[in-house]
C-alpha cells in the first residue's frame, strides 16, 4: 500500500507508519428543489446559480505504527490542521482539507491510528501555463477539467481578449477576470493586438 504526504510530512519516512487503507467519499451535489403545490414532481433549481456545486468530500485513513512516540508525534502534527494531502498512488494531484484523528488503538506494541480529512470537492492538478506572442489576430484553445477556474492573465503590450462573446481590452499588467472562467473541455479565446500573453491556471477533477 502506498503512503501519503500531509503538508511536508511523509507518513512512512517521518512516522514509520504503514497505510492500511485510504477511502475516498465523493462530494454530494448541493441539490435545490422547490415543491409544486398540487402538482406533480418539483422544480429543480440545482443549477440556477450557473452550474452544479458540491459539498465537501471526505478521505478516511487507517495507519499502523510500531512506536508509541511516532504515533503521538503523528497525531500531534496532523490533528486539526488544514493542509495539502498527496496520495502516492496518484502523485500528480493534491487534495486540500482539514485532518482529524478519529480513533486510536493499541495491541501489544502495535498502534492503530484512524484519521479523516474533510476536503474540497476537487483534487487539483499541476499548474498549466500557455504563452503566446501576438501579432494580429488568432484563436487560443485551452482545455480544462470539471473544476471551473479563472486563469491568471499576464499581458505585455496592448491585447484584446474575447471569451464567450465578451471582449476585454487589456494593457500591460496582470489580470483575473471573472467573466473569463474556464469550464470542462475546450475553452476558446480570440486574441488580437501586438504583444505577449501568458495564461496560467490549475485544473481540478472531482474527487
Amino acid at each position: 500500500m502506498y503512503g501519503a504526504v500531509f503538508g511536508d510530512k511523509h507518513t512512512k519516512e517521518d512516522y514509520g507508519a504503514v497505510m492500511n487503507y485510504v477511502r475516498i467519499t465523493p462530494p454530494a451535489v448541493k441539490e435545490n428543489y422547490v415543491d409544486i403545490a398540487g402538482g406533480n414532481s418539483s422544480i429543480d433549481l440545482t443549477e440556477a446559480v450557473g452550474g452544479v456545486v458540491f459539498e465537501d468530500g471526505e478521505i478516511d485513513f487507517k495507519f499502523t505504527l510500531f512506536d508509541a512516540g511516532c504515533k503521538e508525534k503523528m497525531k500531534n502534527d496532523l490533528h486539526g490542521r488544514r493542509m495539502k494531502i498527496i496520495l502516492e498512488r496518484e502523485p500528480e494531484f493534491y487534495y486540500e482539507g482539514r485532518i482529524s484523528v478519529i480513533s486510536e488503538k493499541q495491541t501489544g506494541n502495535i498502534y492503530e491510528l484512524c484519521m479523516k480529512a474533510k476536503v474540497k470537492p476537487y483534487k487539483l492538478d499541476r499548474v498549466m501555463v500557455h504563452e503566446e506572442e501576438i501579432k494580429g489576430e488568432k484563436e487560443i484553445i485551452l482545455f480544462s477539467d470539471r473544476m471551473p477556474v479563472m486563469p491568471l492573465i499576464t499581458v505585455e503590450g496592448n491585447i484584446a481578449v474575447s471569451y464567450e462573446g465578451i471582449r476585454f481590452a487589456l494593457e500591460a499588467g496582470v489580470y483575473e477576470i471573472p467573466e473569463i472562467t474556464f469550464q470542462d473541455g475546450p475553452n476558446r479565446l480570440k486574441v488580437s493586438g501586438r504583444g505577449k500573453i501568458r495564461l496560467e491556471y490549475r485544473k481540478g477533477q472531482l474527487i
